[in-house]
């Protein structure tokens, strides 16, 4: 329970959510006599039913697991007319779908379990009370109240350990990729510099064509250099765990003006910052990455002949809301989702530089910290993009 973050508060909350009453706990307890009585019969036809399907005999071939197995289903039956739902009758709740994971059974086996369990205990228990169908009915529905509550924490652990093992493939997956990225840098360095050398040192030897091959190939160089750094950056998001710090995002602001003053300078662009910006809680270096990025972009993606570049923050609820608006080319609203994806570019390296992977860097750095990032956009009309951040901090 402890590593799934669950506590015995929130397991009350679920028993008040499927109406598990101090009623159903006393229906139950009176019914230990009947658990004792079937629970033996019921475990062997459950098994009978689930060996009757192939996918399930190739997991359970050893007879000896079946025998394991059998003994804790029917001391896991007994528990259920126990009465003593405490924490440690939900752990071995989890525990079971411990022992589903490992086997390798499959949610839509299990689920089916406590489904069969309750078609074969309904007729027994209605039987059973055939002279106080009131009684019997009740008992039917606090058998099936507590099927549900064993069953969605079967499911808690077996989702937790998917997603356990999804999140090491993907840090192996970064590993690799940054493993990988970084050795390519050295070769690509040499490349670019050779290239260099070539054009300058060897310009008197060379026609046109072996000019343009070469200037090709150093371009080619600087742009894989550029796809690699960006692969870093994104490898390091999962790799690292970010430095949680109140940052003035106006600092942050004023030191990627400087980082992109030459392409501001060069497009003439206009930077307006519209109101005071706030301090927010999150790591300095990765909000500087976003703001680079969509700054670099606002002002890259314009061929107005003035560019504008408009920055605010407001609050919003319990988050603070930043803009940056420009009256740039603008994006389609069919492409406004898929922009953020990795390397989706829409235009041609020709037209407009670039990776395609800062607005896939800036959507991970953003909702590594709460937040979400958007754009509102139309075509020659500039773009709008949105993201909110936590309000961890105020001014």
């Amino acid at each position: 329970m402890k590593e799934l973050g669950i506590d015995m508060e929130e397991i009350r909350q679920r028993m008040a959510f499927v109406d598990f009453s101090e009623r159903d706990v006393r229906l139950l307890s009176e019914m230990k006599g009947f658990g004792q009585n079937h629970a033996d019969r019921l475990v062997s036809a459950f098994y009978n039913h689930l060996l009757s399907f192939e996918e399930t005999r190739a997991l359970l071939k050893d007879q000896s697991i079946i025998d394991r197995l059998k003994k804790s289903q029917e001391k896991y039956l007994l528990e259920i007319f126990e009465g003593n739902y405490n924490e440690a009758y939900f752990e071995g709740r989890l525990r079971i779908g411990a022992v589903h994971h490992r086997i390798g059974l499959k949610p839509k086996w299990y689920i089916g379990t406590y489904c069969l369990y309750e078609n074969l205990l309904s007729p027994l228990i209605a039987e059973a009370y055939r002279s106080e169908f009131d009684q019997g009915l009740a008992r039917i529905l606090a058998v099936r109240k507590i099927f549900r509550l064993d069953m969605a924490l079967a499911l808690d652990f077996y989702f937790h350990r998917i997603t356990a093992q999804l999140g090491e493939k993907i840090r192996e997956m970064d590993d690799f990729v940054h493993v990988v990225s970084h050795d390519l840098k050295e070769p690509l360095r040499g490349i670019e510099a050779f290239a260099g050398f070539l054009i300058e040192d060897y310009a008197s030897v060379l026609d046109e064509q072996g000019k343009r091959y070469l200037n090709i190939l150093k371009g080619s160089a600087v742009r894989m250099k550029d796809l690699i750094h960006d692969l870093l950056t994104l490898a390091s998001l999962s790799r690292k765990d970010p430095v949680l710090q109140a940052v003035d995002v106006n600092e942050v602001l004023s030191d990627v003006q400087l980082d992109l003053e030459f392409s501001i300078q060069q497009k003439k662009a206009q930077i307006q910052i519209l109101s005071l910006l706030p301090a927010v809680h999150c790591d300095p270096t990765q909000i500087r990455e976003v703001f680079k990025n969509l700054l670099s972009n606002a002002i890259k993606f314009n061929t107005a002949t003035l560019p504008k570049v408009e920055i605010a923050a407001r609050e919003e609820g319990n988050f603070h809301l930043f803009s940056i608006k420009d009256n740039g080319i603008g994006i389609d609203l069919r492409y406004t989702e898929r922009i953020f994806g990795l390397f989706e570019r829409l235009h041609p390296q020709e037209k407009f530089e670039g990776t395609g992977a800062g607005l896939a860097i800036c959507k991970k750095v953003i909702e590594r910290f709460g937040g979400r990032i958007w754009v509102e956009s139309e075509p020659g009309k500039g773009s709008a993009f949105y993201f909110t951040l936590p309000m961890n901090v105020r001014r």
